[in-house]
């Protein structure tokens, strides 16, 4: 995901109800949504900024999905929509190939980029 899902949190500040955390994140992910409830944020990501708003509604959107019981993941898998697809080193072997975790082949993905411009 040029946000993804799945490390030790710096600073917080809320939206949604959701708590937003800024930490280091592996090279290229921007953010995660996290199984704990928060949204960890690369701290290179400016608050206010136009990325930071398209962000938020990605993660969101992965949030929502995972409320809804559509979306899971834990070491080695995710789930979406019942089914489990196995994660390694960074590639899901999932419902529409063999993609590096956050790609856009993903449904799941597909689902969070069309909610990055929702106000």
């Amino acid at each position: 995901m040029a946000f993804k899902l799945g490390s030790r949190s710096k600073g917080a500040t809320h939206a949604g109800g959701v708590k937003l955390v800024t930490t280091p994140l592996e090279k290229g992910t921007v953010a995660e949504a996290r199984n704990d409830g928060t949204i960890a944020v690369s701290p290179g990501v400016k608050p206010n900024s136009k990325l930071m708003k398209r962000v938020i509604n990605h993660e969101m959107k992965h949030m929502k999905d995972m409320e809804e019981g559509r979306a899971a993941y834990g070491e080695g898998w995710i789930m979406w929509e019942d089914k489990i697809y196995l994660r390694e080193n960074g590639i899901i072997d999932g419902p529409n190939g063999r993609w590096p975790e956050g790609d856009s082949n993903h449904p799941w993905e597909q689902e969070a980029i069309a909610a990055e411009n929702n106000n």
